[in-house]
C-alpha cells in the first residue's frame, strides 16, 4: 500500500511542477487539488491491497480524479482564480499518468509482493479444482497451503487451528456441500480471526462484509474480511525507516568505538549474525554486536540443563561465554544497536515482540505461535515491564496483548519506557 501511494505522489508532484512553471496555476490551488486527490483515493480504496485483487484499480483512480476535479472547479468558481482550463488539463494528465503507471506495473511485475496463504476446506472435486486453479494463477495472489477434509476437525477442532497456525493461513475457503460441516468451518475460521469465503451455493449469507470473487469460473462469496489498520501500519513503517536512518548516522562514531573495544577484548568478529524467526515464520539474519566468545552457539545445547528460564527462553546467569566487553554492552543494551539495519531492511521494527532463534521457536506450543503475527522489534512490551521475569508464558501473554491492542500511541509509550530502562542499565 505504502509503495504505490508514494510513487503516485511523486508522479503528481512532477506534474505539479510543470503546471507551476508553464501554466501559471497557483501553488495554493495545486495544494488543494493534491489534498483532495489523496482523500478521494483513500476513500475509494485505491491503495487497499485486498481491493486490488478483484476490482479494477484504474476505475477507482478515475473516480478519485473526477471527484477531485469537480471539487477543485467548485472551489475555483467561488473564488477569483481563473484556472479552470489548466486544472482540466492537469486532471487529464494525472489520470493518464496514474493509470499508465498501473498498466506498466501490471506488465512488468511477475507477481504480487506476497501471496495470501489459503486453506481450502473440502474434499470433493470442486475443492481440488479450485486449489489447482489457484496454483496455476498467473498473478499468484493466493497460495493454497492445504485442502482440509471437514470430517477431520468434526470431532477435534484443534486440527483446524493447528493447520491455520502452522501454515500462517490468511483466508479460509469453504468448499463443502455439507451445510453442517460448512457452518463448523466458518465458525472455526472466525474463531481464529481469519478471512472466510464460501462457494455461494453452499452457504447463504448477508451483511456489509459480503462480496464476490471469481477464480476461473468458480465464484467465491466472502462472508468476513478481517480489518487491518493499514494507514497506521504505514506510518509505523515510515517512522521505523526515518529513525533507523537518523540513528545509524548519529551513532556511527559510537558503533566504531564499540567495534574497537570488542576487537581489543577478544578474538573473533565484531558482529554476531544470528538466524531469527520473524513475522509469519520468515527467517532472517539478525545483527548484533558480539558479546560472547566465538562459537558460543555450539555450546548452547550442552548448557540446556542449566537454563534458568522456562518454555522456549534460554538464559543462564554468570554465563561464561559472555566476554568482559559483552557484559557492559548487554547491561546498557548497546549490543542491539546494529539491529537498526534490520529495521531499515524491513525485517524488524523499533517496537514489537523479540525475535527468537529457530530452535527456540520449535519449542513453541500452538498458542505461542501468535507472537509471529507481528513484525518483531528491537524493544517491546515485555522488555519494559517484565524483562527479568523467567516465565516464557508471561512473555507470550504480553506479546499477544501488545498485538491485540496495538496502536501508534502504545509504541510511543514503549519507546519512552525503553529509554529509561536503557539508562538504568537493566539489561542482562
Amino acid at each position: 500500500m505504502l509503495g504505490p501511494a508514494l510513487l503516485d505522489s511523486v508522479i503528481v508532484a512532477l506534474i505539479f511542477r510543470f503546471l507551476l512553471q508553464h501554466q501559471g496555476v497557483s501553488a495554493a490551488t495545486l495544494g488543494f487539488y493534491f489534498a483532495g486527490l489523496a482523500v478521494f483515493s483513500v476513500g475509494e480504496g485505491v491503495y487497499d491491497g485486498s481491493q486490488r485483487l478483484h476490482r479494477n484499480e484504474c476505475l477507482l483512480v478515475c473516480k478519485a480524479v473526477v471527484c477531485t476535479t469537480a471539487l477543485t472547479i467548485l472551489a475555483l468558481k467561488c473564488s477569483t482564480a481563473p484556472a479552470l482550463l489548466p486544472i482540466l488539463l492537469f486532471s487529464w494528465i494525472v489520470l493518464c499518468a496514474l493509470c499508465g503507471r498501473r498498466e506498466l506495473w501490471r506488465v512488468i511485475a511477475a507477481q504480487p509482493i506476497r501471496a495470501r496463504n489459503v486453506l481450502v476446506v473440502g474434499s470433493d472435486a470442486q475443492a481440488q479444482h479450485l486449489a489447482m486453479k489457484m496454483h496455476a494463477d498467473a498473478n499468484h495472489a493466493y497460495s493454497p497451503k492445504a485442502c482440509l477434509p471437514p470430517e477431520w476437525f468434526q470431532n477435534d477442532a484443534s486440527i483446524f487451528a493447528n493447520i491455520a497456525r502452522r501454515e500462517f493461513i490468511d483466508k479460509v475457503i469453504v468448499a463443502t456441500h455439507e451445510p453442517g460441516l460448512a457452518a463448523m468451518a466458518v465458525i472455526e475460521a472466525r474463531r481464529n480471526q481469519l478471512d472466510v469465503a464460501v462457494i455461494p451455493e453452499i452457504f447463504g449469507a448477508s451483511g456489509p462484509d459480503v462480496n464476490f470473487e471469481n477464480w476461473d469460473g468458480t465464484p467465491l462469496l466472502t462472508l468476513r474480511s478481517q480489518r487491518s489498520p493499514d494507514w497506521a501500519l504505514a506510518i509505523k513503517r515510515i517512522a521505523d525507516v526515518v529513525v533507523a536512518i537518523i540513528g545509524l548516522a548519529v551513532i556511527s562514531p559510537l558503533m566504531v568505538a564499540i567495534a574497537a573495544l570488542i576487537k581489543l577484548d577478544s578474538r573473533g568478529p565484531v558482529f554476531y549474525r544470528a538466524l531469527r524467526v520473524g513475522q509469519r515464520g520468515r527467517r532472517f539474519t539478525c545483527f548484533k554486536f558480539r558479546t560472547m566468545v566465538p562459537h558460543a552457539d555450539a555450546l548452547k545445547n550442552s548448557l540446556r540443563s542449566r537454563n534458568e528460564r522456562d518454555g522456549a527462553f534460554f538464559k543462564i546467569s554468570n554465563d561464561l561465554r559472555i566476554t568482559r566487553t559483552g557484559k557492559f554492552l548487554r547491561c546498557f543494551s548497546l549490543d542491539e544497536l546494529p539491529q537498526l539495519w534490520n529495521v531499515l531492511r524491513g525485517e524488524m521494527s523499533l517496537v514489537g515482540p523479540r525475535p527468537h532463534p529457530p530452535d527456540d521457536v520449535e519449542r513453541y506450543d500452538l498458542s505461542q505461535l501468535q507472537r509471529l503475527d507481528f513484525v518483531p522489534g528491537i524493544t517491546g512490551l515485555w522488555q519494559v515491564t517484565a524483562r527479568q521475569n523467567p516465565s516464557f508464558a508471561l512473555s507470550v501473554a504480553l506479546d499477544v496483548d501488545y498485538i491485540s491492542n496495538w496502536s501508534l500511541g502504545l509504541d510511543c509509550r514503549i519507546l519512552w519506557k525503553t529509554v529509561g530502562a536503557v539508562l538504568h542499565g537493566s539489561g542482562a
